[in-house]
Parts: structure tokens; C-alpha cells; sequence
């Protein structure tokens, strides 16, 4: 009786965990025109078993824009010009970084990344911020769900 007991118990926190971090936002549909006097960034995380249940917060030119759950995607609208674009993976672990040089009317795609299975590490030691091609992110894409974006107080 025990044993069913904690089964149980282990599957009800399983389901809390793994639901209880997806992306709030609607599958990946497509993509529309980007303006052509703005630019837009497309920022992405794959779904992972490892840090599933963690949020890493998005920082594009310091300001905090939004979270990437687990599986997840976030694409923001910017002036044309240089970013920095931050992820961060929390108080211990290390922050991924890149710029990336947008002209008016351009997307560009960058795929957060870090290591799993075996290599995978509390200290997320060896991620990586990476542009990717427009034919590579679309196929990530169809499997991600909208991330959160920040709402700035006005």
C-alpha cells in the first residue's frame, strides 16, 4: 500500500513539473514580413529533460524582455542597428551573450543552447547563443511554443 502511495505521489510531482514550466503562448505558426523600418529577433530554447523546469530570463541591450521556458521561443520587434542579446541561467550558473548586427527590415535567429546528458551541469558551463540560419530555425521552431514577454511599467 506503501509503495502505490508513493508511486502516486511521484507521478502527481512528475506532472506538476513538467506542466507546471511550459510555455504559455501558442505553437510556432510562422512567420509574417518584418516591418521594413524595424528589425526583429527570433531568441529560442529546444525542450530539454535537463532544466526543464527553469525559466532563463532574456535580456536584449540590458533591459529584460522576457523568459524562455523549456521548448520555447520569443521574438521581439527592435530598431535596426547592434544588440546585445543575454540569457541567463540564474544565480550560480553562467550567462550566455552575443551581439548581432540587424539592418532594417531583417529577422535574425539565435538558438540558446547547453550541454545535456552527461555533460549537463548546474553551472550551465558550456552554453552558447547562437545565430542560426532561417531553413535551421524553422525546423526547431515547429516544435516551440511562445515564451513570456516582459511588460515594461509606464
Amino acid at each position: 500500500m506503501l509503495n502505490k502511495s508513493i508511486f502516486y505521489l511521484c507521478v502527481i510531482i512528475a506532472g506538476f513539473i513538467l506542466t507546471g514550466c511550459s510555455a504559455p503562448g501558442p505553437k510556432f505558426s510562422g512567420l509574417q514580413a518584418v516591418t521594413p523600418s524595424t528589425s526583429e529577433l527570433i531568441i529560442y530554447r529546444k525542450s530539454a529533460v535537463f532544466a526543464s523546469a527553469q525559466t532563463m530570463p532574456v535580456l536584449i541591450d540590458g533591459t529584460r524582455t522576457g523568459e524562455l521556458y523549456n521548448g520555447s521561443f520569443m521574438q521581439q520587434e527592435v530598431a535596426p542597428g547592434n544588440h546585445t542579446i543575454k540569457v541567463t541561467t540564474g544565480m550560480l550558473g553562467k550567462s550566455a551573450e552575443a551581439t548581432v548586427q540587424l539592418a532594417a527590415g531583417q529577422r535574425k535567429f539565435m538558438l540558446f543552447d547547453y550541454p545535456t546528458g552527461v555533460l549537463a551541469n548546474p553551472f550551465f558551463v558550456g552554453i552558447t547563443l547562437t545565430e542560426h540560419s532561417e531553413a535551421e530555425a524553422l525546423i526547431d521552431l515547429k516544435e516551440l511554443s511562445s515564451a513570456k514577454k516582459v511588460v515594461a511599467d509606464k
